[in-house]
């Protein structure tokens, strides 16, 4: 479970890198393709790879490197009861980020979008990974 969790959390850096330096054609498409229902991919909010647009947007690929991360590290290995104010303070953390930026309080700020995002990404998955570690096998 840990290796799936980092392949799909490192696929959206992955795709651009090798569509800048390989001819994937269809298969490159069709792997762009697969994040298309997953995130608004605004250009203005999203970054570019080697001059190839990623397949999500900054945030998104923030919560994408922070799943990988999470599942690679999964410390700490608390208890449920403990990772649930940790998430819940991460995700009102992004909720102001959205909304100052929504509410033209501030520009888009890749760095916060992208901390945001790797906050909570790595907050689920080693939530998710210290669960899966405590389940009788």
């Amino acid at each position: 479970m840990r290796c799936a969790l980092v392949l799909l959390g490192a696929l959206p850096w992955c795709i651009p890198l090798a569509r800048s330096r390989l001819p994937l054609g269809e298969l490159g498409a069709a792997l762009d393709r697969f994040f298309v229902p997953m995130c608004h991919r605004l250009p203005e909010r999203s970054l570019a790879l080697e001059g190839v647009m990623m397949p999500l947007c900054s945030r998104c690929a923030g919560i994408f490197a922070g799943v990988a991360a999470g599942a690679v590290l999964a410390r700490p290995r608390l208890e449920m009861a403990a990772w649930r104010p940790i998430l819940i303070a991460i995700s009102a953390l992004m909720v102001v980020d959205v909304a100052t930026q929504d509410l033209g309080l501030r520009p888009v700020w890749h760095a916060t979008r992208l901390a945001t995002g790797l906050a909570f990404g790595y907050a689920v998955a080693a939530a998710f990974v210290a669960q899966l570690a405590r389940r009788p096998g």
